[in-house]
């Protein structure tokens, strides 16, 4: 999977990411898929709306080290259904100065699979891939686009992925995501044709955003291309999974006010009644 911003002779490239792009039409429906989650474990946007699966491990290691969120108590929001995380996704006008477009119907495609050639480095991949660990239940997309990129100006693409889990399993794979991320500083990403990509990870600053956030960098490792700045922030059972890239070539981490304003909706989506 590619995603390119080019300004000139700039190609800002990711491969292994969101099937979702500048193109995407703002009408093109409201994302969200009907992947199955496979035996080994993965997964793409089947959609019970899951509160099944165990308790969140709140006295646990992997609770103890999840940490880089916002202030104040934890949001405790549920499981969204892929109609709430619908609802609570970003739209035009949500945030000054960005157009948002809904991605398309199904953003991470069965054959979307990443995998990594480190077993510490695999939460990592599970970012973007359509088989992670621990499968999501639902999910929603969208592209978040700034400033000029038509190739005559500076801007920015960021690539949004909601999604839900199983109670507990979103807190499980953060605090995972934050142990590879400090462990993993290189790997390499091999996608479902088989094609390898040497990549880099240096740790980000993580956002006080949200139950918890994780940030880092990745880019290939011959440094050809702009690094993506990838961000995810949990509210209670779900995620906001933002991967960014600007026609600068400098690092372009999703701001603190879209990430705010993200989760705000997804704590709101979750006061409702399912």
């Amino acid at each position: 999977m590619r995603t390119h911003i080019r300004r000139g002779a700039v190609a800002v490239l990711l491969s292994f990411t969101l099937a979702c792009s500048v193109a995407c039409s703002a009408d093109s429906g409201g994302g969200g898929g009907t992947g199955v989650p496979s035996a080994a474990g993965g997964g793409t946007g089947r959609e019970p709306g899951g509160s099944g699966g165990t308790p969140p491990p709140s006295d646990s290691a992997e609770a103890s080290e999840e940490a880089g969120g916002g202030p104040g108590r934890a949001s405790r929001t549920r499981p969204l259904t892929r109609a709430e995380l619908q609802r609570a996704l970003l739209t035009q006008g949500s945030v000054a100065g960005y157009t948002v477009r809904r991605g398309p119907k199904d953003a991470l495609p069965a054959d979307a699979t990443v995998a990594a050639d480190r077993a510490e480095c695999r939460p990592i991949v599970d970012a973007f891939g359509s088989r992670p660990k621990y499968p999501r239940t639902a999910y929603t997309s969208a592209s978040l686009t700034k400033g000029d990129l038509s190739g005559t100006g500076e801007g920015t693409l960021s690539q949004l992925l909601l999604a839900a889990y199983r109670v507990g399993d979103a807190q499980r794979w953060l605090a995972e995501l934050r142990r590879a991320v400090a462990d993993c500083r290189g790997f390499t990403a091999i996608d479902g044709a088989g094609d390898r990509e040497p990549l880099a990870i240096t740790p980000g600053r993580n956002l006080a955003v949200g139950d918890a956030s994780v940030s880092f960098l990745m880019r290939d490792e011959a440094g050809k291309d702009a690094p993506v700045a990838i961000t995810v922030v949990r509210t209670g059972a779900n995620t906001a999974t933002y991967l960014s890239a600007g026609t600068s070539g400098r690092p372009e981490p999703v701001a603190r006010a879209v990430a705010d304003e993200q989760h705000r909706r997804m704590v709101d989506a979750g006061k409702v009644a399912p």
